[in-house]
């Protein structure tokens, strides 16, 4: 059986988990019952999350989301967190972006894991991200629409017993089978999946999982670097196991090549500051897009409220999609799948100029990014103020 955490898919979310490391790595080593008031209220005001209910101990609750997150584990009642959360609570750690993490985490993460009730070194070794993502690369690669449903993914990736350890040749072949699926395995399995859909090459909308890549070279180095499962064998003690699956030597390898297309202006705009690929990349996904002119049928830019197809007649729908939250943060989930709240459209004009607008008041203020969602919305919401 697949498993996850269940009903907290809002707390693995790119931005929430930075905030969480940077409280976990504070209480590293303490034995989180002598100080559990502290423990809570530290992770609450960090995150804006509230980690209830308070007459259960935050452990009991969210032990699983530290683990599962490859944050942190609990040895001898005292809090252990990984190299991963020691990177992630950095600033300039080697996370600057989803990706970053994703990437690295898709290769690690596997069945049997710690985590979970019944753990067993005996079982068979799964790394599912990389069995579901191989499968859309060979869906793409055969001109097939490159998407996947919790019930495919049932039927064809975990009835077949796929493993993430088989080349793309064993997934063009693969054919559906007969699976019996249980309501309690749909629901983690859903949430699983909108957890990797942070990845800026994944997408969750109307149920299916898309891949999102109009890069060709993208699929190459995502298929030779970030889909190979780190295969180990697995340690008996819980603890070990989940410290050893998180455990980084060396360097952690980054990606290189951008998944979307670029121009002058993207360019410019990330000026080889990696925190800006995040804001870049999403931008630029046709696949968001796509789902941002379904809910807003007419093209009317959000900074200087002109309407596309008036000025322009002769066009369909002339506007770019914007990311309003500050540049290494991902797209928002919700628990439906990928969320349009922070997204905005833009006409080209419009879009050029606000990436223009970032990159003085960032030099300005001496500042790679923004600190926070507020003070990237107020950065937006000036340069609007100023158009004449």
């Amino acid at each position: 059986m697949w498993r996850w955490d269940q009903g907290r898919l809002l707390y693995f979310q790119f931005d929430v988990l930075k905030s969480v490391a940077k409280v976990l790595v504070k209480f590293n080593g303490v034995k989180i019952r002598d100080c559990e008031s502290t423990f809570r209220n530290e992770l609450t005001d960090s995150t804006g999350m509230p980690f209830a209910p308070n007459h259960y101990t935050v452990l009991r609750n969210y032990k699983r989301v530290f683990e599962c997150s490859f944050l942190a584990t609990v040895v001898d009642e005292h809090l252990v967190v990984s190299d991963y959360c020691r990177e992630l609570a950095k600033d300039d750690g080697c996370f600057s972006n989803t990706d970053d993490f994703l990437l690295s985490y898709i290769s690690r993460f596997r069945f049997p894991f710690p985590a979970f009730d019944n753990y067993d070194v005996a079982q068979m070794q799964i790394y599912p991200f990389c069995a579901i993502i191989k499968y859309l690369i060979a869906l793409n690669n055969t001109d097939r629409q490159a998407c996947i449903s919790l019930d495919e993914i049932f039927h064809i990736i975990i009835a077949n017993n796929c493993t993430g350890f088989e080349d793309l040749e064993f997934y063009y072949r693969l054919m559906p089978k007969t699976y019996t699926i249980l309501e309690a395995e749909r629901r983690q399995l859903r949430e699983m999946v909108i957890f990797i859909s942070q990845l800026s090459i994944l997408k969750v909308y109307n149920g299916r999982l898309w891949l999102d890549i109009t890069n060709p070279s993208a699929l190459v180095e995502l298929v030779d670097k970030f889909l190979s499962p780190v295969g180990s064998v697995p340690k008996v003690s819980r603890s070990e196991e989940f410290l050893s699956i998180t455990r980084i030597v060396g360097s952690i390898v980054l990606p290189t090549i951008e998944v979307f297309s670029s121009d002058v202006a993207d360019i410019e705009f990330i000026e080889g500051k990696r925190k800006r690929v995040e804001h870049f990349r999403v931008d630029r996904s046709p696949l968001l897009r796509r789902y941002y002119i379904e809910h807003n049928h007419t093209p009317i830019c959000g900074m200087c409220k002109m309407d596309v197809s008036i000025k322009y007649p002769w066009t369909d729908y002339m506007l770019d999609i914007h990311h309003l939250l500050p540049l290494s943060s991902s797209i928002a989930i919700t628990t439906k799948g990928t969320s349009l709240s922070d997204i905005v459209g833009l006409c080209p004009t419009c879009h050029r100029s606000i990436h223009i607008y970032y990159i003085k008041w960032l030099k300005r203020n001496g500042q790679d990014d923004f600190l926070s969602h507020t003070e990237a919305m107020d950065v937006y919401l000036s340069a609007i103020k100023e158009i004449v």
